[in-house]
């Protein structure tokens, strides 16, 4: 849907959000980090140590960019690696995992605060036998950073800010346009769902989203653009609703009903 905001905004308000979520984590006790979080099956431990795995995860992914090597989030397959990142290493108590977090963290906003116009552009090439993100750049990888850090920060449950204007104006275009891969190659979406919705922002730009079989159109639109159904709120509300972090019952809905709640079956929040 293109560029919004530069690679440069988006690495400042990343570390701005890690720099909240590493002082309120600072003050919590090894209880509270047990405690279950606003992620149904995860506790607080579990986003701290997937936060963690993501900032070395994504540094090691933009060196790789600069250097021209392919480089994967998971390197030994996301099937294969991924639920030992949601776990502490051996050995590790749950302070040295938060302060590993802060450490993780910082690395990854020295290294994007030395990256200019160009390098945010350069691709990140993922082995053709370990495929998950995509075709993506650096830039790209800095919006998925910042929404692990914005929208699991708002999952701990402990007070952090509301997510930051610079999040929603980057990620809500950049997720409208992969509504047409996630109804590829998602691995849960109902492909036999078609229809047209009409997203309307009540303080930023509304879209249009049309979708038959495995064909997805998403294009900018006025309010009231002729669709099957409208789902209105404010661009942050359309944002968490695309996540999966708001329900369709908190959103203003004009149209077929039907169509309206079968958004999320064609276009399974990530």
């Amino acid at each position: 849907m293109g560029i919004t905001v530069g690679g440069a905004a988006l690495a400042g308000a990343v570390a701005a959000r890690h720099r909240e979520i590493n002082r309120r984590l600072s003050n919590v006790d090894e209880r509270e980090l047990r405690s279950p979080s606003l992620l149904p099956g995860w506790d607080r431990l579990t986003i701290v140590c997937h936060l963690r795995f993501g900032a070395v995860a994504t540094a090691r992914m933009t060196e790789d960019a600069v250097a021209g090597r392919s480089t994967s989030f998971y390197p030994d397959g996301r099937a294969v690696q991924r639920q030992a990142t949601l776990e502490p290493d051996r050995g590790e108590s749950h302070a040295d995992v938060v302060r590993s977090l802060a450490d993780q963290s910082t690395r990854l906003d020295e290294l994007w605060r030395t990256l200019d116009d160009r390098l945010w552009r350069l691709p990140v090439e993922e082995p053709e036998e370990n495929p998950d993100l995509g075709r993506i750049d650096v830039w790209t990888l800095a919006i998925l950073r910042l929404t692990e850090v914005e929208v699991h920060g708002s999952d701990l449950d402990l007070d952090l800010s509301p997510w930051s204007t610079t999040f929603v104006s980057a990620a809500l275009p950049m997720r409208l346009g992969w509504l047409p891969t996630r109804r590829a190659n998602h691995r849960s979406p109902d492909r036999l769902v078609a229809g047209s919705w009409n997203l309307v922002s009540t303080d930023g730009p509304s879209f249009l989203v049309r979708a038959r079989g495995k064909r997805v159109a998403v294009d900018q639109a006025e309010p009231g653009a002729d669709a099957d159904a409208s789902i209105i709120g404010t661009s942050r509300e359309l944002l968490s609703f695309i996540l999966g972090r708001t329900a369709l019952d908190d959103l203003e809905t004009r149209g077929d009903q039907d169509p309206a709640a079968s958004f999320l079956a064609a276009f399974p929040p990530p």
